[in-house]
């Protein structure tokens, strides 16, 4: 349908350009729009038949023939095959033809132009729905997320990963658009914006499993390569957690938010690489307590540091003790010496027991969650 105000606006512009007298009728055949403003809300005989019935173009040479109606060419107006109403040109039908046939182009172009713009705008307001209830919704309903997934073009049984991408100075608008017109962004591919520093993608991944657990880091390297090498030292990306379920999407961001909150260095940092952390930083300080409270005061401050040190190193290292060395920046002997100290206050062989490493690595944690505590309990004094 065409609207009243569109239709003015039209009629508005096109008086600038041509002296003939211009109508616009809607699909009732009744005139929203003049260059005569005397005209508007009268019937229109012929824009009536027009609309109703299968013409396209009717001629009136004589306004004795209608009462409503002025000699001139009257044309149908079409958007999308259906017809919305009817554009006349008042005047010497031999002289306004081609008059009449730019004025009816440049209607049903706006027309397609609005129309485009609607639909954009509806799935901008979808779409904003659909990113609140995947992130921000805990209990989202699944057959709502489903449905309106459906409508936006995107299918569930697709497997993905979050890419959580915060800038410092880019515009993250124009980062998401540069990652967008990249040549492995895909129309399966969920993006939209968070923040005016943030922005998430949901990218797909290859079905076949042992592409997914194999080579996934690697897809996602080659996705963002080209978008690093603009912006590398602007943005820091946070890849979360592997999903194929709606539903499971709001824990997959929740995954990217705590890398975020980690302050880690890398870029990309992925969440398959610190999930045993994750799982620790889960656990209750409670239980945390119980379990190595005694530990804890049994060791100087100073032997505690020593601990968390060393332990992090090794860990990071996979317990490769020249690596674990040139990491802290001491001689492999000087770390050597202090592993052992480790073994002896603690009671344990990490290197030896695949029992001691995870006993060794909840207590790191347990000890950087209480020092963070005590931080916290100092500032708030």
């Amino acid at each position: 349908m065409i609207s009243r105000d569109l239709a003015r606006k039209f009629i508005e512009q096109v008086t600038q350009y041509t002296e003939f007298n211009v109508n616009i009728m809607d699909g009732d055949g009744t005139i929203i729009a003049s260059r005569d403003p005397e005209r508007v809300g009268k019937f229109h005989e012929v824009a009536y038949r027009i609309v109703k019935g299968n013409e396209s173009i009717v001629v009136t040479s004589d306004s004795r023939d209608y009462s409503t109606v002025l000699p001139g060419i009257n044309m149908v107006i079409e958007d999308n095959g259906v017809r919305e109403g009817v554009v006349g040109v008042t005047g010497d039908p031999e002289e306004i033809r081609s008059v009449a046939l730019i004025i009816k182009m440049a209607i049903e172009t706006m027309l397609r132009y609005e129309r485009s713009e609607q639909e954009l705008r509806l799935r901008r307001s979808r779409k904003e729905r659909f990113a609140y209830l995947l992130i921000q919704d805990e209990q989202s309903d699944p057959a709502e997320l489903r449905h309106m997934a459906e409508e936006l073009g995107y299918h569930e049984d697709i497997t993905r990963i979050p890419i959580l991408i915060r800038t410092k100075r880019t515009d993250i608008e124009n980062a998401l658009e540069g990652i967008r017109s990249g040549s492995t962004h895909t129309k399966e591919d969920i993006s939209f914006k968070i923040s005016p520093h943030h922005c998430i993608i949901f990218k797909t991944l290859p079905m076949a499993t042992e592409y997914l657990f194999a080579e996934y880091k690697d897809h996602i390297l080659d996705y963002l390569s080209p978008f690093l090498k603009m912006t590398q030292d602007d943005v820091s990306i946070y890849v979360g957690s592997i999903q194929n379920r709606f539903s499971d999407y709001y824990s997959a961001y929740r995954h990217c938010k705590w890398l975020e909150q980690r302050n880690t260095v890398e870029c990309p940092v992925f969440f398959q690489d610190y999930i045993g952390e994750y799982l620790q930083a889960t656990v209750p300080m409670k239980e945390l307590h119980r379990i190595y409270y005694l530990f804890e005061k049994k060791l100087p401050p100073e032997k505690r540091d020593m601990i968390q040190e060393v332990a992090g190193a090794l860990m990071k290292t996979n317990f490769n003790f020249p690596k674990a060395a040139e990491l802290l920046y001491i001689h492999k002997n000087t770390l050597a010496y202090r592993y052992g100290q480790l073994k002896e206050l603690l009671e344990i062989d990490p290197v030896a027991s695949a029992e001691d490493r995870a006993f060794l690595g909840g207590f790191c944690m347990y000890l950087k969650r209480s020092r963070e505590k005590d931080s916290e309990e100092q500032g708030h004094g």
